[in-house]
């Protein structure tokens, strides 16, 4: 996020901007304003590197999406073995392949029942 900018370095910012997302018109109102969403910790680092040459004050923040703020509220299924809902679907390439389910705690794979 660039949260503020030396009043002289907007050229060079909005250069910068242009390059690593969508070009945007900065103004002070609509600070903090959000340059990378969705995106690896490497290339966020890369982005701030870059704002902050050119003159930007930036804030880089680590944020965990869960299943239901991504969309995918499906309740998993009960692991048979430990009872566990910590499960995820475990994909296996092939002919004929089907979707198990995995225990991240026990580990132990099972179709899943409906």
């Amino acid at each position: 996020m660039l949260t503020a900018w030396s009043g002289d370095s907007e050229p060079q910012l909005t250069e910068v901007l242009e390059k690593i997302s969508a070009p945007v018109s900065l103004s002070a109102d609509a600070l903090p304003l959000v340059v990378l969403d969705h995106t690896s910790v490497a290339k966020a680092e890369r982005a701030k590197e870059l704002l902050e040459r050119a003159g930007g004050t930036v804030s880089l923040e680590e944020v965990w999406v869960t299943r239901e703020q991504a969309g995918d509220a499906r309740p998993r299924p009960v692991c048979p073995t430990c009872g566990s809902t910590r499960t995820q679907p475990y994909l296996h390439a092939g002919p004929g392949a089907r979707v198990n389910m995995k225990c991240n705690d026990c580990g132990q794979l099972f179709r899943e029942t409906r």
